[in-house]
């Protein structure tokens, strides 16, 4: 705070009259301040003791030497002037900085306040001062000088775009990389929009983030495209931060071209999506005869987990059908293996469109198959199970030109009771094919009794 920045209104000079101890106390505690008087020539007259708080020297020592104190420093130009021609001070002194030492040798700035005291003449007979130390302040413009010029000096030569807009969002500054970055010249950029170059499809995104942050008062960060003069797309990371002042809003902002780590990027989840759909295919393939395109072994064995789980909920029972392919040795020996893998893809494909959609077919090994019937007793199970022996016994199989005769047998059990293990299940279903095999094959067996 300066001593011009003080404005009183008439009520607030009246207060200071009838009180001015008051305001002098208020003073005191903001400001380092001494008093002092020159006269009409320009030779200083008095000195406050509050010299010595500010300088440290004794106030007629001050007194006595402070030309020699002043001018010995080439920055008090003013004060050189004022003390060698004294008509130099006019009726409308400025304040003025001088710098001096201190009695201990530290440099202090000094704000300069003169009054002229005119007599009834009007003429100037002497001069009223204050001299406040300025030399915290001046501290904090130099820092800002030097923050200012090394911020200058690593914008210049930084790979990253940095901007400033004012409070219309109007580009003041951009430096040499959001130049190289959007492909336009400073010329073209300050004064403008500072979303001009963002990409038509993405500005919607930006705006509304933009909105957020600045209403919220907090940085923002966003990926977003850029447009350049020759239409060529650039991935940008745009951040920017405000700061709000007397003046409104100023938005400091950066740019960073990150189309290489958007394309290793998009590389990258390219890739991560490959490998997930071949660790799914595998998942699938190792569950999945190939021949076939039915569930193997491996893959029946978590349905049947499945459905023993909703046995234990429902009580519902299930049935298993196993059915084989007869004389399939011989088909293979008389026609080929190459038959023999046209029949079992034949069969695969029967068995499948004849079941009920809920039902599991799979291949179970060889000419082997087993079908899953959730939620089916043994009765209706053997219903399906003579539906498919007599829809394929009807079927001609035909491998070139060379019709091939082709029959099931089945055997059937049932899941009907907790404590049954699953493996004998299946055993029980393979013991009932064994004896339609024996019995003449073509043949539907189940036991009736099938329970634990």
């Amino acid at each position: 705070m300066r001593p011009e920045d003080l404005n009183f209104d008439i009520q607030e000079t009246d207060f200071l009259a009838e009180d001015f101890s008051q305001f002098f106390t208020i003073f005191e505690k903001i400001f380092r301040f001494y008093f002092f008087a020159r006269n009409a020539e320009g030779a200083l007259t008095y000195i406050s003791p509050k010299v010595s708080e500010v300088l440290g020297y004794d106030p007629e020592e001050f007194k006595k030497n402070w030309k020699k104190y002043l001018t010995e420093h080439l920055t008090n130009k003013e004060v050189i002037l004022r003390s060698e021609f004294p008509q130099y001070s006019g009726k409308h002194i400025k304040p003025y900085n001088v710098e001096i030492k201190s009695k201990s040798g530290e440099k202090i700035w000094l704000d300069i306040h003169e009054t002229p005291i005119l007599d009834p003449a009007g003429n100037i007979v002497k001069y009223h001062g204050l001299a406040i130390d300025d030399t915290a302040r001046k501290a904090q413009e130099n820092e800002l000088r030097m923050r200012e010029k090394r911020f200058r000096e690593i914008s210049q030569s930084s790979p990253i775009g940095i901007f400033h807009a004012d409070p219309n969002d109007l580009m003041t500054y951009v430096n040499p990389a959001w130049q190289i970055i959007t492909g336009r010249p400073m010329a073209e950029t300050l004064g403008n929009p500072w979303w001009q170059p963002i990409h038509p499809e993405d500005k919607e995104a930006v705006f509304r983030t933009w909105e957020v942050a600045a209403k919220e008062e907090r940085e923002i960060s966003i990926e977003c495209r850029i447009i350049r003069p020759d239409k060529e797309s650039v991935w940008v990371q745009l951040r920017s931060r405000f700061l709000f002042d007397d003046h409104g809003k100023i938005t400091f902002g950066t740019l960073e071209n990150i189309s290489e780590r958007k394309a290793a990027q998009e590389k990258q989840e390219q890739l991560i999506q490959e490998l997930l759909d071949l660790k799914k295919k595998l998942e699938i393939s190792v569950r999945t005869d190939p021949l076939t395109d039915l569930p193997n072994r491996r893959g029946l064995a978590e349905k049947l987990e499945y459905e023993k789980i909703r046995f234990d909920r429902s009580q519902n029972p299930f049935t298993i059908i196993m059915g084989d392919i007869d004389h399939f040795k011989e088909i293979n020996d008389t026609f080929g293996h190459d038959a023999g893998d046209q029949i079992l893809t034949d069969i695969a494909r029967m068995l499948k469109d004849n079941s009920r959609k809920q039902d599991i077919v799979s291949r179970w090994g060889g000419e082997e198959f087993i079908i899953l019937l959730p939620e089916t007793d043994l009765g209706n199970g053997a219903i399906l199970a003579e539906k498919l022996r007599d829809r394929i016994e009807s079927e001609v199989f035909v491998y070139k030109d060379k019709k091939i005769p082709v029959t099931l047998s089945f055997g059937l059990s049932v899941y009907n009771n907790k404590g049954l293990e699953m493996d004998d299940v299946i055993k029980q279903a393979d013991e009932c094919l064994y004896e339609a095999k024996n019995s003449g094959r073509n043949k539907v067996v189940f036991k009736k009794n099938s329970s634990a």
